[in-house]
Formats: structure tokens, C-alpha cells, sequence
């Protein structure tokens, strides 16, 4: 990982212990720790819990109870997708009239006219064509500004924080997606489903964790995935001699296969699906991996979430060149990914978001590269994914007092989105599971959950605003089908109110409210009408 090291004098927000690589061996120490986890769990029986399987004995687990939610197939999938190391948000949404910026990244700062025009100050990384041409035709959501109170900047326990939900204080021992998971199946000790609730390829970790318990399976790589897609079981028990040696390593061999309670069900979602994309590159381990999940939900597997990673984003050194390679391949694999959901008619199904542990420090360091930092953005796509950017820029000028990007979205405020835009989770279970209450962000404002439409009420309608967008103001319309008692207001993406437009009593029929918006920077706002206990919200995109 990290193999250059310099004596070049740092800000002294970089003297954080183990930040950076002129911490010698307590920087190395924390990547040590998070390779051997990694390498247990790469071994394959680590990673599917060998004998014991999410706290259960193997035997227990031979005939799974059959679970109407796991076999239902018109379930929402999220795929998550996590750049493992660090992601410079910096030079991925490039703050291209930022002064600033190009004063501290004086070698790795990219000029304005390389970049991918995304708003009058931001421009895309050069390398990620693909995703921008996504992000015009409104398939895109960018969340800036996206970290937690009191980060960690250690790789190890800064992960198990994005994994787990929780912030910077607080030690969990499950994941938010595994309790997601045990709430809607809270008998799943003593009846598990016949699918997998969640799949990650390469490797594993405690996303899937809860109660005691491991609700997904790991799938350690492409090689493992085709044996069990070919043959539904991982290791060879037959033809291998006679002798005692050879008996006891298929013994061995039968225990691990069975250790792959799910071996049956990817064996055979495996041959029903079919990839509809044929442009993954297959020197990509993103890309192969992404092209199993998109088999895997094509042979309608039932699983709700997948996880994958792309890994290298350390970018200590030499960063202007190891940086656009890995932010290529993303760019690339993901591309490719909707690519074959769409000709496979799943896009709609599917949610993806990218996240990292952290992002790089504001300034570069001697070795052209950047040291652990805060706050980064991350990417939604999908076929609900209302298209914009989302929170602001970090402001340079006014870091935190070690001198980090102070961040403005909570990630816990993603996820809660997710859950109860997304799977249409109540809110008060929400709650639950991130351990608190988070502002919903409206990223995903136009999907209808199943909440939505057995609760929404029919006595009322946002109809939307005219012009949207808008560079000044625009107008936000309604209708009343009776009398009701109503509030209208403007959010901004952080969840504060800009403006309270209405409050009280009216009468049925259509009505407009006229927003005046020129005191407000541009970007992505909701109006949101609240009546007789019932919410709803719609984006307002205002431009300058």
C-alpha cells in the first residue's frame, strides 16, 4: 500500500498520529490490521463462517424455511459500491474557481479546462466521461460534502463506522444494512430464508451483522462464483483417489461446500440469468464483479442488498497518475453495470451508491499525493435517483480547526434516506436502526415506497412548481380535493427550512404559491407539504 515516504514539512493538521505516511509504524500498523482481516475473510471458509454459519451449525442450515419476502421478486435492490481507501473528493468533484484549492495543490490540482463541466464551479474528474454523461441526462445524484462528527482516520476503525452506521465515538459490533435486514426478518435465527439477504463478492464484513448473527454470505471472487455457477458447490469431493489422505480432504471439502448454505440458490440464479451488457472490462475486478451481481439479479436471486469494492484510493503518492486510473475503472464498471440492468429491464429495481471511509487532506503532500481526510462526496444512480447535485462544496477557507474539510451531510442522513426512500422503511424504524432520527434527503424524492402509496392521502397532491428549473423564482402548485388544514414549506438539502410559504386552513381546489428564491445559492431544494399527519415533498432546482 503505502511505499513512499518523505520528510517534507506538513500543515499541522497532517501530525495527526498514523494520518499520514511520515507516521511510519503506526500508519502501516493500521493498514496491517485491515489486510490480515482481509485476507481471513479472502479465504473463503472465513468468509462463509466454515462450520458455523451466522452463529447457526451447518446442519441446522441444510433445509432453510421457505420466507415470503426473501422469494418475492419485485423487491428494490440497493448495490453498494465502496472505494476502499480513501477517495480524494477534491480532485473527483473538481472546485474548478476556487483559488484556494490550486494554492495547496500547486502539482495535483486540475486545471479548469480538463475538467467535465457539472456547474459554473464544479467540474467532473476528466476520467469519469461515462458517469458524467449520466449525470446530464439526469440518471445522477452527488451528495458533497458527505462525513460524521469526530472522524477517524485510521482504515480499520473508519470503516467499520461507514459499515456499521455509527460516528466517530461510538463502537457498534453490527452493521446498519444487517439490522436493516433483522427487522424484517426477526425469525431469521430459527426460520432463515431460502436466499441470501445480502451478497458481497470479494471478501466480507460486518455490513450484513446483527444480533449474533451474519444475514448475508460472501462470495470471495470470480473463480468461486463460477464453480458454484456451474456446479453449485465450491470444491471438487469426487475422484480424488482412494487413499485415507484423499478421504479425509473430501470429508474437509464436503464441510466446506456445505458451508455455502446458499450454493443451490446462486446455482441456480445463476443459470437462469444472463449478463445483456457485453462492454465489462474483463481486466476489471470491479467490473467482473458487478457483471456477477447484474447475473445474479437478472436470475432474480431475491437478494436485497450486494456490496463490492474497488480497492487502491490510498493515494498517498504519485496520486496525479494512480488516481484517474481508479476513478476510469469505476467510472467504466458502473457504466457497463446500468448498461445491462437496462437491457435486462432492471434498472428500475436497482440502487447504487458509492462510498468511501473517508476523503484526502485539502492540501498535497511531498510525495504528489494527499493523506487521510474527511469529508467526500458519493454517487447515486438508479431509475427513481432524482438527477443534481446535492449539499455544497466544503468551504476551503474555513476548515476545522486541524484544518480538515468540515462536512455538511451526515452519512447516517444517506442511509436513512435510502431505507425509507428506498425499501420504504417507517420512519420511527428508520430511527431504529440508525440509532437516531436523520433529515431525509430529497436525492431520492421522487420514488414512490409502498408506505407512500398505502399512506399518502388522497384528499391532497403536489403538483409540482413551474418554471423547474428556475433562476429566480418559481411557483409551487397543490390541490385540495376538500377542506383541510395545511403548512407549506422550502427545505434545503441539509434540512433546514428556508422558507415557511403557508400555514393554516383552505378551501378545495388548485392553488399556487409563488417562491421567491434570489437571496439563495443555487442548487437543490424540496417544498414540503405536510396534512392530517401526511408528508409530501418535491425537488426544486434552482440555477443561476
Amino acid at each position: 500500500m503505502c511505499t513512499h515516504h518523505d520528510s517534507t514539512p506538513r500543515p499541522a493538521a497532517a501530525q495527526r498520529h498514523g494520518q499520514a505516511l511520515e507516521h511510519g509504524e503506526a500508519h502501516h500498523r493500521d493498514h496491517d490490521r485491515l489486510s490480515r482481516r482481509d485476507f481471513l475473510w479472502s479465504l473463503g471458509l472465513a468468509a462463509s463462517g466454515s462450520v458455523m454459519m451466522g452463529g447457526l451449525p451447518v446442519r441446522a442450515l441444510a433445509q432453510p424455511a421457505r420466507h415470503p419476502l426473501a422469494s418475492a421478486e419485485t423487491d428494490r435492490i440497493l448495490v453498494l459500491v465502496q472505494l476502499d481507501g480513501g477517495n480524494d473528493g477534491l480532485n473527483t468533484l473538481v472546485p474548478i474557481t476556487n483559488d484556494t484549492y490550486y494554492r495547496l495543490r500547486p502539482n495535483i490540482g486540475i486545471a479548469p479546462a480538463d475538467t467535465l463541466a457539472l456547474s459554473s464551479d464544479l467540474g467532473f474528474n476528466p476520467a469519469m466521461a461515462p458517469l458524467h454523461r449520466r449525470f446530464q441526462d439526469g440518471g445522477m445524484g452527488i451528495v458533497q460534502g458527505v462525513g460524521y462528527p469526530d472522524p477517524d482516520f485510521s482504515h480499520f476503525r473508519a470503516t467499520d463506522i461507514w459499515l456499521s452506521g455509527s460516528d466517530g465515538a461510538a463502537v457498534k459490533d453490527s452493521g446498519w444494512a444487517g439490522r436493516y435486514l433483522f427487522q424484517e426478518y426477526p425469525d431469521y435465527a430459527e426460520a432463515p430464508p431460502e436466499r441470501p439477504l445480502g451478497v458481497q463478492i470479494g471478501g466480507t464484513s460486518m455490513l450484513f451483522q446483527a444480533n449474533q448473527l451474519n444475514l448475508g454470505m460472501s462470495i470471495s471472487g470470480v473463480d468461486t462464483f463460477q464453480r458454484l455457477a456451474e456446479s453449485g458447490t465450491v470444491f471438487q469431493t469426487e475422484g480424488l483417489g482412494t487413499t485415507q489422505q484423499a478421504a479425509e480432504l473430501a470429508f474437509v471439502r464436503r464441510i466446506a461446500n456445505d458451508a455455502y448454505r446458499y450454493a443451490g440458490a446462486i446455482y441456480e440464479a445463476a443459470q437462469r440469468g444472463r449478463n445483456q451488457a457485453t462492454a465489462y472490462d474483463p481486466e476489471s475486478e470491479l467490473a467482473n464483479h458487478l457483471s456477477i451481481v447484474a447475473r445474479l439479479i437478472h436470475g432474480r436471486l431475491g437478494s436485497r442488498i450486494y456490496h463490492v469494492s474497488l480497492v487502491g484510493f490510498d493515494t498517498h503518492s504519485g496520486q496525479i497518475e494512480r488516481h484517474p486510473a481508479l476513478l476510469s475503472e469505476l467510472s467504466s464498471a458502473i457504466h457497463s453495470f446500468l448498461e445491462d440492468l437496462e437491457g435486462g429491464g432492471r434498472a428500475q429495481d436497482v440502487l447504487v451508491m458509492t462510498f468511501s471511509e473517508f476523503g484526502r487532506t485539502i492540501w498535497e503532500n511531498g510525495s504528489s499525493g494527499t493523506d487521510h481526510g474527511t469529508a467526500a462526496p458519493l454517487f447515486l444512480f438508479g431509475g427513481g435517483v432524482e438527477g443534481g447535485l446535492y449539499g455544497s462544496l466544503p468551504d476551503l477557507d474555513n476548515p476545522t480547526v486541524e484544518g480538515d474539510l468540515q462536512f455538511g451531510i451526515d452519512f447516517r442522513a444517506v442511509y436513512a434516506t435510502v431505507l425509507q426512500q428506498w425499501f420504504g422503511v417507517d420512519a420511527g424504524d428508520v430511527q431504529a436502526v440508525m440509532g437516531q432520527d436523520f433529515e431525509v434527503l430529497p436525492v431520492l424524492g421522487g420514488i414512490p415506497t409502498t408506505t407512500e402509496r398505502e399512506t399518502a392521502p388522497r384528499h391532497v397532491s403536489l403538483d409540482g412548481n413551474y418554471p423547474n428549473p428556475f433562476r429566480h423564482a418559481t411557483t409551487i402548485r397543490f390541490t385540495l380535493r376538500r377542506t383541510a388544514r395545511l403548512q407549506l414549506d422550502v427545505f434545503d438539502v441539509q434540512g433546514r427550512r428556508v422558507r415557511a410559504l403557508q400555514r393554516g386552513i383552505l378551501s378545495a381546489g388548485t392553488h399556487a404559491y409563488p417562491w421567491e428564491a434570489s437571496d439563495l445559492p443555487s442548487g437543490t431544494y424540496f417544498a414540503r407539504l405536510t396534512t392530517d399527519g401526511h408528508t409530501l415533498t418535491h425537488p426544486l432546482a434552482l440555477v443561476r
